[in-house]
């Protein structure tokens, strides 16, 4: 019977001493034996660093790499440069995942060449709890609004062709690698399971980053140009739908609330 592919887990930290321990308990309790899952502490100040070492010394699957503060693409790519995984496997020091999630996920890409990604449905947790219905994925769309979580199986392989995560990003760095990695082809699957869980708290990714999406889209653009022009066929006629929906809503607004959108 062949050998199982090694998975890389890869966990960036930063001041997470109250959920690092739940991330890494629930690593272990996998029902996928042959993975190791390397932890980059971004200059955390606070017990971080401890509980991760204890988790290193009962169990040698897990490794510790600290760093002065650089950011999150910066520690992600540290953690995968220090890996020797054929997939990698991001998931945040704050977020779970099901027992099933990677064996899975392993299962498809080795019957599979030519998938590049695959990912699932997701729940919130903690301060927010409900369903995360992610949308199918077609590269179109990806281009638009990202369908893929943080939490995603790539392979390594993959990842060092596109160059990795980009260092100036720090924010949606994950949706930058997936439009890097699929842009010149590659199938995607969603696991229709609700395999991911995203914890919602006051320091959480996207709570920290709210109001930023105007400036992130416009870096998007500009990284990603000749897609966004393939994408946009005809931009005159665009922007004239949009002027016609723009006149249409401002009279809906005069109409109930009197407040025309600029």
């Amino acid at each position: 019977m062949p050998s199982l592919p090694k998975v890389t887990i890869i966990t960036p930290c930063f001041n997470r001493e109250k959920f690092i321990a739940e991330t890494l308990d629930c690593i272990q309790k996998i029902h996928y034996s042959n993975w190791e899952c390397i932890v980059v502490d971004d200059g955390s100040t606070d017990n971080s660093g401890k509980i991760i070492q204890e988790f290193v010394q009962k169990d040698s699957r897990f490794k510790y790499f600290y760093h002065t503060n650089c950011g999150i693409s910066n520690t992600k790519n540290t953690a995968v440069a220090n890996s020797d995984g054929t997939y990698i496997f991001p998931l945040d020091s704050d977020d779970l995942i099901s027992p099933y999630y990677i064996t899975e996920a392993v299962e498809i890409m080795e019957n599979n060449p030519n998938v590049k990604v695959v990912y699932t449905d997701g729940a919130y947790f903690g301060d927010k709890k409900r369903k995360w219905h992610l949308n199918d994925y077609t590269f179109n769309d990806l281009l638009i609004s990202n369908c893929i979580p943080n939490s995603a199986l790539f392979r390594r392989i993959d990842f060092d062709k596109c160059g990795g995560y980009d260092p100036a990003l720090v924010i949606n760095e994950d949706w930058d690698l997936w439009i890097n990695i699929l842009k010149n082809g590659g199938e995607v699957v969603k696991i229709k399971k609700e395999y991911f869980f995203y914890r919602k708290h006051d320091g959480s990714t996207i709570m920290k980053h709210v109001g930023q999406d105007v400036e992130m889209f416009k870096v998007f653009y500009q990284k990603h140009k000749e897609l966004y022009v393939d994408l946009l066929d005809n931009p005159i006629s665009l922007l004239f739908e949009h002027r016609k929906f723009k006149k249409k809503y401002n009279r809906l607004r005069l109409l109930t609330f009197r407040k025309p959108i600029i």
